[in-house]
């Protein structure tokens, strides 16, 4: 894959705490440009034998860029289920970092809270370069319906250590 400096990504180590697996067909979806992949060494993988990798990227990384792909572009339901789907990891992560029961979820409550936060200026960014005022509906019901699964996970609880 031919790839500009613009998009060479540096992938973490699987042993990072703070990454989530993304088959690297997703992550090209979602960065729409090609991708040039460098190992933790530094050295090209476009020379190696071709096999099926997964690599790991950072959750930030990925929803940052899913919320990139809401507010500039066309954006799917696809798109919300993984992240929503990122957005539950991420939270459970957050949740096990801290070890005591009452600080986890104070730690995933804020975490959520900021992700929230960016969801919401995505989807109002969208919302206000709808073409039309159905599609500013449609954008608007898929952001109601993304924030009420966030807030139902949180309400449930199940991240807690």
């Amino acid at each position: 894959m031919a790839a500009t400096d613009a998009s060479i990504l540096h992938f973490r180590s699987p042993k990072s705490s703070n990454s989530a697996t993304i088959s690297l067909i997703s992550l090209n979806k979602y960065l729409r440009r090609p991708v040039k992949l460098l190992s933790p060494r530094g050295g090209s993988r476009d020379t190696r034998r071709r096999r099926s990798y997964r690599w790991t990227v950072t959750a930030d990384e990925a929803i940052r860029e899913i919320f990139h792909v809401i507010s500039t572009e066309t954006s799917s339901e696809k798109d919300d289920e993984q992240l929503v789907k990122l957005i539950k990891e991420e939270i459970i992560r957050t949740a096990y970092r801290v070890k005591t029961p009452s600080g986890s979820i104070e730690a995933a409550a804020r975490r959520a809270q900021r992700l929230v936060t960016e969801l919401t200026a995505a989807y109002t960014t969208a919302i206000y370069k709808s073409k039309s005022s159905e599609e500013a509906k449609v954008n608007f019901a898929r952001f109601r319906n993304t924030v009420q699964k966030i807030v139902d996970f949180i309400k449930n609880g199940q991240f807690v250590v």
